[in-house]
């Protein structure tokens, strides 16, 4: 294991995902673990998406907010939080950035009734890489603010 710098990693992994992607949501009750692609923006190192409160992935998060992000090669273990309706005054920030990123899905669902906006706060994440050919892995981890690096020996 080496450590490596925290900021310069998190700013790495930040920069890999954007201000806005289509990342695999994994959420569990029960043990029933679904997972689907959605799409989410991502304010102040949170990720944020909003869905329809009669859908499982939904009442998966209420029972159990540990949840699970994937993109590409970037893992994100994470704690959700439902945050009320898009429109409500709280939710302001996230429905100007949606609507700027995901117009069609903004104008199709985002005054229904039904729609929450979720928040993930990461707590750990992992990114997969090559490094001269080696793989290896760099976690950061967001709770204890550390980032490290393990090789893969095959």
């Amino acid at each position: 294991m080496m450590d490596l710098s925290y900021s310069v990693l998190e700013n790495e992994i930040y920069n890999n995902i954007g201000k806005k992607a289509f990342l695999v949501l994994s959420t569990s009750y029960k043990d029933r673990v679904t997972s689907r692609t959605m799409s989410f923006i991502v304010i102040d190192k949170k990720f944020y998406f909003q869905t329809d409160d009669t859908f499982l992935k939904f009442e998966q998060i209420k029972n159990n907010p540990n949840v699970s992000l994937c993109i590409n090669n970037i893992q994100i273990e994470g704690t959700a939080k439902i945050l009320g309706h898009p429109f409500q005054e709280t939710n302001k920030q996230f429905l100007e950035h949606y609507k700027n990123s995901f117009l069609s899905s903004f104008k199709n669902y985002s005054a229904l009734d039904r729609e929450v906006v979720i928040s993930i706060e990461p707590v750990f994440i992992t990114l997969w890489k090559y490094e001269e050919n080696k793989p290896l892995r760099d976690f950061l981890d967001i709770k204890n603010k550390k980032a490290y690096r393990e090789y893969y020996l095959m």
